[in-house]
């Protein structure tokens, strides 16, 4: 099964991958190559994950004798580092769903009926499929019958060298298939190839490869040695007498003697040439055996060795073997000792494994002993790796126990670490169970560390999942405590979500509490991170909560911060709202104060009675004597409106003293009235109307009633008309005000009084970017239009704060009615002199965009800088002088209509 991936749609393609396929089914596919050219698929760009995976699959199941899968590509990891093979359209942002995961590869292998499996990865990362990466004594961990070769380490990259046919490790297995390797035998075994490909590539100074032999795979002929030059034949005596002094005497044979005579039978009679090294093994002393293993190890002779090598195990005592493994190292054999322990983890029982561990520490080979044991660890179900924890804990290699219990947590499936845990307990190792909870939280992955936690609530080992958020807070520190709060969440452990939350707040420094509630924010945990602010709140001091949201301020976007306070508007109940409200106004954060007291206003009115009875009680400006009736000046009415509603429900009094009329001029009073009718506060706008009935002038009152009139509350112009009628001359003189001509208001468009000389505006909306600390009221009132307005076009949200560099889109007409202005000047262009070019440069001082001690005579540089800036503050271009229709109208506006 070989399969290409040489274009993508969001990776680098590799068009050098498109020829390496052909070329290796010509090699390895035909009449004189290992493999039937009908049993040989090819698959090179394919479409979908699933037509691999089924390739592979029916690969594997009619495979009976040799299962062959070739990748090359790009190897891409998840976020849990496992390997994933690329396909067209993978994509390294979403390699989970896109890419080909690896054990979609492995498990066909594992399960095919095939003797010979061989995996050859030409890819980055392909050290991967080995589980864990091979290149040192320690890693044991096997899976029967299987050989994978691949093209790079697990941290470097496989060359694709631009301009070359083939990628670089497929090159060289291509030129020593096809080439041969001089000086090897007639037929090529996979560890052959593999050295050649291996010392080529080193050559010439690309990354190099790795290789793992399952089970001696490697050492079985794979392929025809096409540079084979046979040897002359020695002398038919010498030879006839070689094989029957060896195979009669194999006790008495020189060790030279014995290498060269498994040599020539390992061709000729591959069971005999076992049988000699079996027989030696059993036979010789262990100081011969050092010499005659490393021999055979060296001259390639492996597959005969390693077959006999369980009769060590078998036949010899743990302390001649272990004794044998120490001479082999001081002779630099260490392939022959890595085979020796492989072979003790495979095949020897725990008890067993665990004697041979003990021999080899009072061999000095501690190392040995450490690398065995954690094999057996990392391989044996988890009844035996837990028969050989007790083993060691009860027995002389206690010292290491720690070592394999860390290799466990670390390198073990987190379900079983998890499994191992519970029986460690019952069975008197608690210091063991916590050891590998520990190791979890400090090592595994936040999803790992929850999957563990979830199995220890539900058994009722709480205290065990508590040690696991407090080595994660001590050591991993608030990105990783975040996204173990998400985990946690993901798998509905509220509580225990709840319960890292509480530790983290409790005992973090303020620096690492803004941090944890930023990346809360990051991974989409906005109620943890209102929850972690609100305990926050209530936990540290003014200056501690000041430093927190400071630093949170600094941390996370402007959007997100704004969503943190909204979500604390929606859901916090109203002693949590006032709680906030307090400790941020105290903080100094008013601008987020400010943003929850008003949007808590939209809740319903239950609610925001409670918060405002919360504050009165802690004594807070928003709520004070001083402050209530300077809200006119600076809120929006439809907000004052839901604040006077409360404050009717829970603070009476404070309500009275918000709706005070007293000193407010009519079109303050007729906005206010039209926004408690507009929120059904119908008991509200008639105190008001009262009021001005008792408190006004009758020529007020006649001017109210017009205004109401106006803003079509018609209801509450008869109300209060019938009312102030009760005087005497106010019929006359409301009749008399409804003849006057009605005086200009500051958010209704100017209207000339010579209209002949005047043309109706064409424009019903200009862009204007946001300055620093400017508020809807000030861009109101600038602009001669309706705070509504605004507010409406641009759909804000109480409590309407902006923020610098925000467009936003302003509304230029009310009520059918046109903006009037002169018409506009052809000659306004730069470098003019000319009348119009001075009645500019007023109306530029007059906007506040010209000095007013600017003298120029022409369209000069001041007066180009200035409409410059006009255009740059409306988005009419930038770097603009030109003076444009809609910039024209913008200037009369504000030199006319909002000034």
């Amino acid at each position: 099964m070989l399969v290409g991936a040489s274009s993508y749609s969001h990776l680098d393609d590799l068009p050098a991958v498109q020829a390496n396929v052909p070329a290796l089914r010509a090699l390895l596919c035909g009449a004189a190559a290992p493999l039937r050219t009908e049993n040989c698929v090819a698959l090179v760009d394919p479409a979908t994950t699933a037509e691999v995976s089924k390739a592979v699959q029916k690969a594997a199941r009619e495979a009976t004798d040799t299962l062959l899968i070739y990748y090359a590509g790009h190897g891409l990891l998840d976020d849990k580092g496992a390997l994933h093979l690329a396909i067209p359209q993978s994509d390294n942002d979403s390699v989970y769903d896109t890419a080909v995961p690896y054990d979609w590869i492995r498990r066909p292998i594992e399960s095919t009926g095939a003797t010979r499996r061989i995996v050859i990865l030409d890819c980055c990362y392909g050290a991967r499929a080995f589980g864990i990466q091979s290149e040192s004594v320690i890693d044991l961990a096997e899976v029967d019958g299987t050989y994978v070769m691949a093209a790079a380490g697990e941290t470097a990259v496989a060359l694709a060298p631009p301009g070359e046919t083939y990628t670089a490790f497929t090159a060289e297995l291509i030129e020593t298939l096809s080439g041969g390797v001089p000086g090897a035998s007639e037929l090529l075994d996979l560890n052959v190839i593999f050295r050649h490909v291996r010392g080529r590539l080193k050559a010439r100074g690309r990354p190099t490869p790795l290789d793992l032999d399952r089970n001696g795979l490697g050492a079985t002929p794979f392929i025809r040695n096409s540079a084979y030059v046979p040897a002359a034949p020695p002398p038919a005596d010498a030879h006839h007498d070689m094989l029957h002094v060896l195979e009669s005497t194999p006790r008495t044979a020189t060790v030279a003697q014995l290498v060269t005579s498994v040599g020539l039978l390992s061709e000729q009679r591959s069971a005999t040439a076992g049988d000699i090294v079996r027989t030696a093994l059993q036979v010789r002393a262990v100081t011969e055996l050092a010499p005659f293993l490393a021999a055979l190890f060296e001259a390639g002779h492996r597959a005969p060795a390693e077959a006999a090598l369980p009769t060590l195990f078998l036949t010899r005592p743990v302390e001649e073997t272990a004794h044998l493994v120490d001479l082999l190292h001081a002779m630099s054999a260490d392939e022959c000792v890595v085979s020796l322990l492989q072979l003790s983890v495979r095949l020897q029982p725990t008890q067993q494994a665990v004697r041979f561990a003990e021999a080899l520490c009072r061999a000095d080979l501690t190392e040995h002993a450490r690398a065995l044991l954690t094999g057996c660890a990392l391989t044996r179900d988890v009844a035996e790796t837990v028969q050989l924890m007790q083993e060691l804990a009860h027995g002389d290699l206690a010292h290491l126990l720690a070592d394999v219990a860390r290799s466990v947590a670390e390198r073990r499936a987190v379900a079983d670490v998890t499994a191992l845990f519970l029986p460690l307990c019952v069975d008197g190792m608690p210091d063991t169970a916590a050891l590998l909870s520990q190791i979890v939280a400090a090592k595994r992955s936040a999803i790992d560390a929850a999957e563990m936690i979830s199995v220890l609530v539900r058994e009722g080992h709480e205290h065990a999942a508590r040690q696991i958020f407090a080595v994660g807070m001590s050591q991993r520190g608030p990105h990783y405590l975040a996204e173990l709060v998400a985990a946690l969440q993901a798998n509905q452990l509220v509580d225990a979500a709840a319960s890292a939350r509480f530790l983290a707040v409790q005992h973090w420094p303020t620096e690492d509490v803004s941090q944890f509630i930023a990346h809360l924010l990051t991974v989409g945990q906005h109620q943890h991170a209102l929850e972690a602010a609100i305990h926050t709140a209530r936990e540290r001091t003014v200056e501690e909560f000041a430093s927190i949201t400071s630093h949170l301020t600094d941390l996370v976007a402007d959007q997100a911060m704004r969503e943190l306070l909204d979500d604390a508007a929606r859901t916090c109940s109203p002693s949590q709202a006032a709680y906030l409200v307090s400790k941020l106004d105290a903080a100094g954060q008013d601008g987020p104060a400010d943003r929850i007291f008003w949007l808590s206003l939209h809740r319903p009115v239950g609610h925001a009675a409670g918060m405002l009875r919360h504050l009165d009680h802690t004594g807070s400006r928003f709520v004070s004597d001083a402050e209530l009736p300077e809200l006119w000046q600076t809120c929006p009415p439809s907000d004052l409106a839901r604040l006077a509603v409360a404050l009717e429900r829970s603070l009476p009094h404070k309500s009275e003293l918000l709706l005070s009329i007293t000193e407010r001029p009519a079109d303050q009073v007729v906005t206010m009235v039209d926004s408690l009718e507009k929120a059904e506060a119908n008991t509200l706008s008639n105190k008001i109307l009262r009021a001005a009935v008792a408190e006004w002038s009758m020529a007020a009152q006649a001017h109210l009633v017009i205004a109401l009139e106006e803003r079509s509350q018609i209801g509450c112009a008869r109300y209060l008309e019938q009312r102030a009628s009760r005087a005497e001359g106010f019929a006359d003189l409301l009749r008399t005000a409804r003849t006057e001509s009605k005086p200009a208001e500051p958010w209704w468009p100017w209207w000339p009084r010579q209209r002949f000389a005047y043309q109706p505006s064409p424009h019903t909306h200009v862009m204007y970017v946001v300055k620093r600390d400017e508020s809807v009221f000030d861009i109101a009132k600038r602009y001669g239009v309706r705070q509504a307005g605004i507010i409406d076009e641009n759909t804000l949200r109480a409590p309407y704060t902006l923020y610098e560099g925000q467009a936003l889109s302003i509304p230029l007409q009310s009520d059918r009615r046109h903006f009037m202005l002169p018409p506009f000047p052809r000659r306004l262009v730069p470098g003019r002199v000319h009348a119009d070019v001075e009645q500019l440069q007023r109306l530029l001082k007059r906007a506040g965009y010209l000095d007013q001690l600017a003298s120029e005579s022409s369209y000069g540089s001041e007066t180009c800088q200035a409409v410059t800036r006009l255009n740059q503050d409306h988005l009419l271009g930038r770097d603009n002088p030109r003076m444009t229709h809609k910039g024209w109208d913008i200037l009369h506006r504000l030199a006319r209509g909002g000034g």
